[in-house]
């Protein structure tokens, strides 16, 4: 018989992967609407900013 977990347990990890999706398509509309608005930055300044967000994890 399969284990199920309790709904709260359910809940909270379909709360987390809509809000990581959430997340997801908000940035892809922002990138979208930099590209679109001609505010696409250059690929160092951009890489920094990557950098600089991976390091503070």
């Amino acid at each position: 018989m399969p284990v199920v977990k309790p709904i709260s347990d359910q809940t909270r990890a379909l709360t987390t992967i809509q809000e990581r999706e959430d997340h997801i398509q908000r940035t892809i509309a922002h990138g979208y609407d930099d590209l679109t608005n001609g505010r696409v930055r250059p690929w160092k300044q951009a890489k920094a900013k990557a950098d600089r967000m991976r390091a503070s994890r």
